[in-house]
């Protein structure tokens, strides 16, 4: 390897490292958790965070625009039946960890080490996929984007419309959810770019785990960072038996859903929207009406940690 060669290798993965510590530290400003932003829209009729959520997904896909490519390294969705039974296991699974792939980092960052067990789970599930040969193969044929950009800004600005009428009596908590959802989604759909494949759920299962399971901690880092930052002290929560049984139950659920769609919450919201996918489409919607389904019924004490 020549001396340009490493240089470059060095550039990306300063750039990689970077991207993951920002999209940590966004994460867990944000309190960026779909099963939060359900348990706000089911039990207190407050959508904000769903609609940001959306927000989240048109900034993707400005990113890939902006770049002139849509990657394709998750274009081998599985069928509709084990997609639609991945999304379903996937959201039952985040509901009964109390968070989804997303929030997992931002409680983890919280200094809440039950849901190290989360990750346990879920890399275990990954990991037992990938050496069964259970995972597909990464690809890297470039895809067209599902709406044009003009159109998807056009959303973007709707959306943030919308969520400032509904969120116009806090405008900080507008400010920093909007800040949030622009950081979330420019540095997931970027580190997408540099390293197709990539997901939070099965992130050390694809090839180069060691530079997958770099690119997790600098993201935990990040999260951790961000809660030092907006809290002052920082205080390690150590777990109960009984809270990192819940998170390990429902970590591998979610890391189950993950291999069957494949991609966790993250790579349906960042990769298969922006893409139009129509499994990915499909296993988001009974994701997260799995989660409004058990919200409904039994309850969620699921919350923001920041406003």
């Amino acid at each position: 390897m020549g001396g340009a060669e490493i240089s470059e290798t060095v550039i990306l993965s300063v750039l990689l490292l970077s991207l993951a510590f920002s999209l940590g530290f966004a994460l867990n400003r944000g309190s960026t958790c779909a099963v939060i932003a359900m348990a706000e829209l089911v039990q207190e009729r407050r959508p904000a965070r769903f609609v940001a959520l959306l927000e989240c997904t048109l900034w993707g896909a400005l990113t890939y625009a902006a770049w002139h490519l849509m990657p394709g390294s998750e274009t081998r969705w599985s069928g509709f039946g084990f997609a639609a039974t991945g999304g379903t296991i996937f959201g039952v699974g985040a509901f009964v960890n109390g968070a989804c792939a997303f929030g997992s980092v931002g409680h983890l960052g919280n200094g809440d080490t039950e849901f190290g067990f989360t990750f346990l789970g879920m890399y275990a599930v990954a990991t037992v996929a990938g050496l069964g040969g259970l995972l597909p193969a990464v690809m890297a044929s470039p895809m067209s984007l599902a709406i044009a950009p003009p159109v998807a800004l056009l959303l973007l600005v709707s959306f943030a419309a919308l969520r400032f009428v509904l969120q116009r009596r806090n405008v900080t908590a507008y400010r920093n959810m909007s800040c949030a959802m622009l950081a979330v989604g420019v540095a997931y759909t970027t580190i997408i770019l540099l390293k197709p494949g990539w997901s939070i759920a099965l992130s050390h299962a694809h090839p180069l785990p060691l530079a997958s399971v770099v690119t997790v901690a600098a993201m935990f880092a990040g999260s951790v960072l961000s809660r030092a930052l907006s809290r002052g002290n920082y205080r390690v929560k150590w777990p109960s038996f009984r809270g990192a049984a819940r998170r390990l139950a429902g970590g591998i659920m979610m890391g189950v859903g993950a291999v069957l769609i494949p991609g966790g919450n993250d790579t349906m919201l960042l990769v298969g929207l922006p893409q139009g996918a129509e499994q990915a489409v499909l296993a988001y919607l009974l994701f997260a009406a799995s989660i409004a389904i058990l919200v409904r019924t039994i309850g969620s004490s699921a919350h923001a940690w920041s406003r």
